[in-house]
């Protein structure tokens, strides 16, 4: 019982791995990855991977919303899961947002060669 919680009368098992989760957990866990995400890109204006500061910005944040939502994992499962997802997120931020990402990256491009 080490690896249990009492909360409103509930036992809960704190050290759940994400495929123990129930399936509406995972598809809302995915929902709000990929939207914390793409928003933090948008912010950043980037359309490639995020410094590894704001991807621990944006896995705290959907931690914190598991935990509001009273889905108990684990951090490092949730931060395991977000690596996985990256790539197909940063896929998916261009097939989502075409216009958007051209435009950042004719920004990019118009630095480099001022840079230059």
């Amino acid at each position: 019982m080490k690896n249990h919680i009492k909360i409103n009368g509930k036992i809960l098992q704190t050290n759940k791995r994400f495929s123990q989760l129930k399936q509406s957990q995972k598809e809302w866990i995915a929902t709000e990855l990929f939207n914390l995400y793409h928003d933090k890109m948008k912010e950043r204006r980037t359309t490639r991977k995020l410094s590894a500061h704001h991807r621990d910005e944006v896995i705290s944040s959907l931690y914190k919303k598991n935990e509001d939502r009273e889905i108990w994992i684990p951090y490092h499962e949730v931060e395991r899961y977000a690596f996985s997802k990256i790539t197909k997120i940063i896929k998916s931020f261009k097939k989502k947002y075409p216009e958007l990402s051209t435009e950042i990256e004719a920004e990019h491009v118009g630095k480099k060669d001022k840079s230059l």
